[in-house]
């Protein structure tokens, strides 16, 4: 066996997870190292209130001479500018799953496949924003790039019916810890039925080694609930695992046996992913 696999998590949760322990520059610039990942570059698109365009921010530039810290100094400029929070979560919306995103961002949200929604405070106000990262690449074959753009919306407040409903889709952690144990459950039959593994020792060992795999401490900020962390691993683990088993058709042999198979999984998807932005979610006068 080749030990146990690193887990990772959607850029979105680790910002959701950060921005609540964003309190100075120091906590700002850890924040930015831990979403970001090896050999990725980030820009931010603001998009300020009443504005039609999307303006990009004086840090982002685009292309392969942007430097480690210019990027940096656009994360930092994304977490300060969304401080302080009250109350925030990431959503990792699919097609007939919109996650409780507001109707008018559903669009965006749904075809970057996650974002987030807080509420935070602005002077006397609150107000409520969406960010969505929209992954491209750029370069040439011979050496390419990924960048990673962040729109964020500043104000989404009319679009509510009230800003204390905004997280109204996304689960309590108590809540997606049921449902993660009930789905962990049923993947393990799933995937015992269909015989995932038959033929395939390498598949076998991966799945072994998905079922030890853990979350590298840089993507947790300090202090986690061990609650939080709990679910984060769970959902991360099982994520992982059944994209390795829907890779290989395993030893369903019929085209019935193979919808079957994805059908099942695909309902373990969906708890893992709603889990997931459960565990990421910060509300205010509520321990999660």
């Amino acid at each position: 066996m080749s030990g146990p696999a690193i887990l990772e998590l959607p850029a979105s949760v680790t910002l959701a997870l950060w921005l609540p322990t964003v309190t100075d520059r120091d906590s700002a610039f850890r924040a930015a190292r831990a979403v970001a990942r090896s050999g990725e570059h980030h820009e931010v698109h603001v998009r300020p209130r009443a504005a039609a365009e999307t303006v990009p921010s004086p840090v982002a530039r685009r292309g392969p001479d942007v430097t480690a810290s210019a990027w940096l100094a656009a994360l930092h400029e994304l977490f300060t500018g969304l401080t302080p929070v009250i109350e925030v979560a990431a959503l990792l919306p699919r097609a007939g799953d919109p996650m409780g995103a507001p109707a008018a961002r559903s669009a965006d949200l749904l075809d970057a496949g996650e974002g987030l929604l807080l509420r935070r405070a602005d002077g006397a106000a609150e107000v409520c924003s969406v960010v969505v990262p929209v992954r491209s690449t750029y370069g040439s074959i011979y050496e390419r790039g990924e960048l990673v753009t962040w729109t964020v919306e500043q104000d989404i407040t009319d679009l509510l019916p009230a800003p204390s409903l905004l997280l109204a889709g996304v689960d309590s952690v108590s809540q997606a810890r049921r449902e993660i144990q009930l789905a962990l459950t049923e993947a393990v039959e799933v995937l015992e039925d269909l015989d995932v593994a038959r033929d395939r020792p390498d598949l076998a060992e991966h799945l072994l080694d998905l079922s030890l795999a853990t979350l590298p401490d840089r993507l947790l900020p300090p202090g986690l609930d061990p609650r939080q962390l709990d679910v984060l691993e769970r959902a991360a683990r099982l994520l992982a695992i059944i994209d390795l088993a829907l890779s290989d058709d395993g030893g369903a042999v019929t085209a019935a046996q193979i919808s079957q198979r994805a059908s099942a999984l695909a309902s373990v998807e969906r708890a893992a992913r709603h889990a997931l932005c459960a565990a990421s979610a910060t509300r205010p006068a509520r321990r999660p």
